[in-house]
């Protein structure tokens, strides 16, 4: 039997697009790289499935724009399959800027857990799905910071897993749940302090991963990351999903893309990249020794409340994937990558340093802080929120300096994963 062909939609994913081909590389699953530029010219003609990792949903959007949307839905009228993590499973929900390929939406923040991350035990609607073949219990996988279900009437909706409880490295904020459940008297003070739902007994019976028919294709949405690199149940279901996903009586053409003239990368470029990464080494490691942060694994940090850290991790992992395989110095089809890997390096660099001048005033203002509820985005420091506005902006969605240097670093990755 033929492979199921996966197409995996690259904009606006990152770190989440980084761990999903990785996984699906290592699990022999036979993917393709795609833009959202190409979405709109038959990209999809040739793939099965098209998987969207996580990532802000209607950056997505944008990205797809009018066309591209249409022709995502248009792909899975006629037969295709949706899967989407995270991010990519808000992208389809019916929100504004969602695809609508369901009728489900989100539940809004102020009555969801909105920052929890870890393994998190499931409880199957039914033992039968083929999503549970060859996996035992405990059906443990792994959140990173998802948003959560709102089903409505729930008409159209099979939800094939609802939460259970929490694993043992499971977080709420950067609240290890198992030390408060352990250790003190429980949530209430600690909701109050960060001014969020925190409590993970509000998580139980809610939809984890649910699924619908949009024509006659299939949408399949798991706020869980079963791609999580060296997550064995996970990636078993992983390979589940998309073999059951694969379209009954449809044939995808043949998903080829023309070869075109390789370059080779300079010396400037090989060492700037070196350069780039000792920097991103030296400044997580900066974070650690200032107790900000530490690695979940090795894609995801814990960061501690207050500042910001999966932007942090992004860059890192990023710079790491880019400066490695400039480094065994491959030839890209990319003409412009040297060129991009030298301002990459002369922008980023800084960055790094106005980065850690910038946790420190933090770290200096949650000592002082005369309550729990300073974020990522609020601080009454006013050199804190001077750096914030020029290193990500305002907002809590990426922007500022750091958007400008991952949009350039997003770029050179691509070529290379392409």
């Amino acid at each position: 039997m033929d492979k199921v062909k996966v197409a995996l939609l690259w904009d606006e994913s990152f770190l989440w697009g980084l761990m999903a081909l990785n996984s699906f590389m290592s699990l022999g699953v036979s993917t393709e790289v795609v833009l959202a530029s190409e979405v709109k010219d038959g990209a999809l003609d040739g793939c099965d499935v098209l998987f969207v990792p996580g990532g802000w949903a209607s950056d997505k959007t944008r990205r797809l724009g009018p066309d591209g949307a249409e022709a995502v839905r248009e792909f899975v009228k006629s037969g295709g399959s949706y899967m989407g993590f995270c991010g990519g499973a808000g992208l389809a929900l019916d929100v504004e800027g969602g695809l609508a390929l369901t009728h489900v939406s989100r539940v809004p923040t102020a009555h969801r857990v909105p920052s929890f991350s870890g393994g998190m035990d499931l409880k199957p609607s039914d033992r039968s799905h083929p999503l549970w073949k060859g996996i035992r219990q405990p059906y443990m996988f792994h959140a990173w910071w998802p948003g959560q279900f709102h089903l409505g009437d729930g008409e159209g909706i099979d939800v094939v897993a609802t939460y259970a409880g929490p694993g043992k490295d499971f977080c709420l904020a950067d609240l290890p749940a198992s030390d408060v459940a352990s250790y003190d008297d429980g949530w209430g003070r600690w909701e109050e302090a960060y001014g969020i739902n925190l409590d993970p007994v509000r998580l139980a019976g809610e939809p984890a991963i649910i699924e619908t028919k949009y024509g006659a294709g299939r949408v399949f949405l798991s706020y869980l990351h079963l791609e999580t690199p060296g997550d064995r149940k996970g990636n078993r279901a992983l390979v589940n999903a998309v073999e059951y996903l694969r379209p009954s009586g449809r044939k995808a053409k043949a998903c080829a893309r023309a070869a075109g003239r390789m370059y080779a990368v300079s010396d400037d470029a090989v060492m700037a990249s070196a350069e780039l990464f000792a920097a991103a080494r030296d400044f997580i490691r900066f974070g650690e020794r200032n107790f900000l942060w530490y690695w979940r694994n090795g894609w995801v940090l814990q960061w501690r409340r207050g500042v910001r850290g999966v932007e942090y991790a992004m860059l890192y992992t990023m710079i790491k994937e880019l400066a490695g395989n400039l480094k065994a110095r491959r030839d890209y089809p990319d003409p412009e990558l040297s060129a991009r890997v030298v301002e990459l390096r002369d922008r980023a660099v800084p960055f790094f340093e106005g980065a850690k001048s910038l946790l420190l005033k933090e770290r200096f203002a949650l000592m002082n802080s005369s309550n729990g509820r300073m974020s990522s985005i609020l601080s009454s420091d006013p050199e804190v929120e001077r750096l914030r506005l020029r290193l990500f902006s305002k907002s809590k969605r990426f922007g500022g300096e750091f958007k400008e240097i991952l949009d350039l670093l997003d770029a050179a990755v691509v070529g290379k994963l392409r």
